[in-house]
């Protein structure tokens, strides 16, 4: 027989309320972000009939919807206080980010490998694997057939929740001192084998998140003040695009300012599907794939995806890949048993 919960102090709850509000701009792109990130896989290059508006906006999003991602993480990895944990009990802040990020990768490493090696047999499956341990292989040394390279962001967050705190230590608690070297790192020429270049080429831009919230007051209001100038910046940006040696960095740094004061704007105040989906952004990361997968295996077989007929498919794989993994969430939270995996797609 379980204990009754104790009773939270109104105190208490009203501080944890406000925390909230200060971060529902923050969810509010996290929505956005997760948005961009089903579109990116729809539907692989190259393959069925991918048409070319579909590419290019894919491959303009590629540009700077995974640094925007990691410039909300690294904002609230600021204001939650986690840079500080060398400060408090640093082993127990270890064992809660494995637990949070690393156990979800490591699962949906296997299920998305072993999964995907069942579903070749019964339907077309992007980015298959080639072998039973070729496929557990490949998600470890980030081989270019890494079949589950959609997730690496929880890898490469674990890394920079057990680092940053380091190297917060290090750089004497200086914010500068610890973009500077971000920006450094950026430049640093190194294989994507083993996830290296992601590490050192997005660390930027989660700096860059911590950066902005220890100067929220101010920053926050640079980016709505001057929103258009953004959009200027941000679209000339995504014009230059590939062509620009670093387009990573560029595209990545004009996207932050003008997102950020996009879901600020007062038009959003009220909004509740970017909030909803920024609510559900994990579960949404870790199956979207998964479900846009079985829902494209079983159109393919009953409907056409050339021509006129490619744009109806997006549309149901947009649904499949953000709707289905709320659900699979909705019906794991009904379950009492499933308490244990729940926890994971919070």
């Amino acid at each position: 027989m379980t204990s009754a919960p104790m009773a939270v102090p109104e105190s208490k709850r009203a501080a944890v309320s406000v925390e909230r509000e200060k971060l529902l701009d923050i969810e509010r792109g996290k929505g956005l972000g997760i948005l961009l990130v089903v579109y990116g896989h729809l539907v692989m290059q190259g393959t069925l009939g991918e048409q070319a508006w579909y590419q290019a906006t894919k491959s303009a999003i590629y540009t700077f919807h995974m640094p925007f991602f990691m410039y909300l993480s690294g904002f609230v990895f600021f204001f939650t206080g986690a840079h500080n944990a060398l400060d408090r009990n640093f082993s127990q802040f270890f064992a809660k980010r494995f637990d949070r990020l690393l156990i979800p990768f490591i699962v949906m490493c296997l299920i998305n490998v072993f999964g995907k090696q069942i579903a070749e047999t019964f339907v077309h499956v992007d980015d298959g694997v080639s072998g039973f341990w070729q496929g557990p292989w490949a998600v470890i040394s980030n081989s270019p057939n890494n079949p589950t390279i959609s997730i690496w962001y929880l890898l490469v967050l674990f890394v920079y929740s057990v680092l940053t705190p380091i190297l917060w230590r290090l750089s004497s608690r200086q914010i500068g001192i610890l973009f500077l070297f971000s920006l450094a790192i950026f430049f640093i020429p190194a294989s994507e084998r083993f996830y290296v270049a992601r590490i050192l080429s997005y660390f930027v831009f989660f700096a860059a998140g911590m950066l902005s919230c220890k100067y929220s007051e101010y920053a926050l209001n640079i980016f709505s003040k001057y929103i258009i100038l953004w959009l200027v910046v941000f679209a000339a940006a995504l014009y230059i695009g590939r062509s620009f040696p670093y387009w990573l960095l560029l595209c990545g740094a004009a996207s932050i300012p003008f997102l950020h004061a996009l879901v600020k704007l007062p038009i959003f105040e009220n909004d509740k599907i970017l909030l909803w989906f920024g609510q559900n952004s994990m579960v949404i990361y870790l199956f979207n794939t998964i479900f846009i997968g079985i829902a494209k295996g079983i159109y393919v077989k009953i409907l056409p995806y050339h021509g006129p007929w490619f744009t109806f498919m997006v549309v149901i794989l947009m649904l499949a890949g953000t709707l289905l993994p709320i659900l699979a969430k909705l019906a794991l939270q009904a379950v009492p048993m499933a308490g244990p995996i729940y926890k994971y797609v919070r």
